[in-house]
């Protein structure tokens, strides 16, 4: 493959139905539906509550897509809540999609979107099921370990890790995006596993987790958890950390002490990767949900990251803003504004994908993590 070839690839694109028609395939719980930051999803895709149903939600997703200038989307599946027997939950969990909806919006614009698969560590038939994926087109595969309820230091997690590690044709890796870091587009069921997305865990967090009182969220056991990552990179795993493991809303000392931050974990699996520390396993990260205002001074440090091994992603429907607009822009949503359109002020009125890479674009200018999803050939375009 020459670098003509390699595309641009949004490897982090979320969708999502209510489960009103196509039940069997994903379903949102009342309480989410009634949640802000849900509310705050339909104002970016301009959706109205009272219109939201999974016929809409579908074509939607398909013409923001198709209508982009991105060349391909990984659109991501969420698994349910699995007990710790093994079995199924879905009304443990908030917000899930199935992997065969994911199959279906593909086979919808094959030539646009990727499949990006779930499947819960501690299902017992998670071999089984990832090789299934796999055999449709699976490019990797999602956790979300709060909403989720996978607890990373299980040995459940390592024994998938190392499944994934040769789980493709050729013994090649499927790459496993991981969210960590704070959790707020899909909220857990159970409080005690917010912290499940922790790789870090300070002396300040235990003190703030003290004064949660009745509300306690588990200790993560950091020590396996990283032994259960260490253990699987040597053997091959292919680890995406996804947002880098940034903070949402603040940043710098303050950052610190108002929430946490897992970015220099990120930085360190990134830094022992370029060393070459795991021998053929690697360790990612993606810039989704980085074009904000919260997080725009964190890219001086992101730009100081292996070039590399770095991925880019949206996270869309999670607000992306025009943090570069020119005065035209402005000046339209200006206008807007005094015609009581007060949603322009956050809200782009062009394609989110589109918005998302210009801005990315402009704050890491020349960086070749727009293609390297591709480069590295995690988009299997070169076994097809």
């Amino acid at each position: 493959m020459s670098a003509s070839d390699h595309k641009v690839v949004d490897m982090h694109f979320h969708v999502g139905l209510v489960g009103d028609r196509w039940k069997e395939l994903g379903g949102m719980s009342k309480e989410y539906r009634s949640d802000l930051t849900y509310k705050i999803f339909l104002m970016y895709v301009r959706l109205d509550d009272d219109k939201v149903c999974d016929a809409v939600l579908k074509q939607r997703t398909l013409e923001t897509i198709d209508s982009s200038v991105v060349d391909k989307v990984v659109c991501l599946a969420l698994d349910p809540v699995y007990r710790s027997d093994g079995t199924r939950d879905e009304g443990r969990s908030h917000m899930w999609v199935d992997n065969e909806y994911i199959i279906d919006l593909r086979k919808e614009l094959p030539e646009r979107v990727l499949f990006g698969a779930s499947v819960h560590p501690y299902d017992l038939k998670f071999e089984d099921r990832v090789k299934k994926c796999i055999d449709e087109g699976a490019v990797l595969l999602k956790w979300l370990p709060s909403a989720q309820q996978i607890n990373l230091a299980d040995s459940r997690v390592l024994k998938a890790l190392r499944f994934l590690a040769t789980a493709c044709p050729g013994d090649k890796p499927l790459p496993l995006l991981l969210h960590n870091g704070p959790e707020y587009a899909i909220p857990t069921t159970d409080h005690r596993t917010k912290s499940y997305d922790y790789l870090c865990w300070s002396s300040w967090d235990n003190i703030v987790n003290f004064f949660r009182f009745r509300k306690k969220w588990h200790k993560p056991e950091i020590k396996k958890i990283h032994r259960n990552f260490d253990l699987a990179l040597k053997e091959g795993a292919v680890i995406i950390f996804a947002h880098c493991g940034l903070p949402y809303f603040s940043s710098g000392v303050l950052g610190q002490v108002l929430e946490h931050s897992e970015l220099s974990v990120v930085k360190d699996y990134l830094t022992r990767t370029a060393r070459g520390d795991f021998g053929n396993g690697k360790c990612f990260a993606d810039t989704s949900a980085v074009a904000t205002p919260f997080r725009r001074s964190y890219f001086s440090k992101i730009n100081k990251f292996p070039k590399d091994l770095l991925l880019f992603g949206s996270d869309f429907p999670t607000p992306v803003f025009e943090l570069s607009a020119d005065s035209g822009e402005m000046f339209k949503d200006f206008k807007a504004i005094l015609k009581g359109k007060l949603y322009r002020i956050v809200v782009p009125q062009d394609n989110l994908l589109d918005v998302n890479l210009r801005e990315q674009r402009k704050a890491f200018p020349g960086a070749t993590m727009f293609t390297n999803f591709s480069r590295y050939g995690f988009d299997r375009s070169i076994d097809e």
